[in-house]
């Protein structure tokens, strides 16, 4: 198994992807939309919710991580951004 410190990722130019690896990519992007607007939606209402319930003071938000299945959050300054992903090489077929 390779060591998670030694991946090299590259950025897969989806431009030059044909046949059914592009129509999967098609029907993942809409999975992905979907349940990306749920998810959002999901965390106003939980936000909400625990502001509702006293459990944030003003200026605090919540970061939610969702790893193996779990639901996680933490408290974090309302105005914080998400880290964004840096520059990675670009795979063609």
């Amino acid at each position: 198994m390779t060591d998670m410190k030694t991946l090299v990722w590259f950025a897969v130019d989806e431009s030059s992807m044909k046949g059914e690896s592009l129509k999967a990519l098609a029907v993942l992007r809409k999975a992905q939309k979907t349940s990306g607007e749920a998810k959002a939606l999901f965390e106003a209402a939980f936000i909400a919710a625990t502001v509702e319930a006293g459990m944030l003071k003003g200026g605090e938000s919540l970061a939610f991580g969702y790893r193996f299945g779990k639901l996680a959050v933490a408290k974090v300054a309302a105005d914080e951004v998400k880290a964004k992903a840096s520059s990675k090489p670009k795979f063609s077929f």
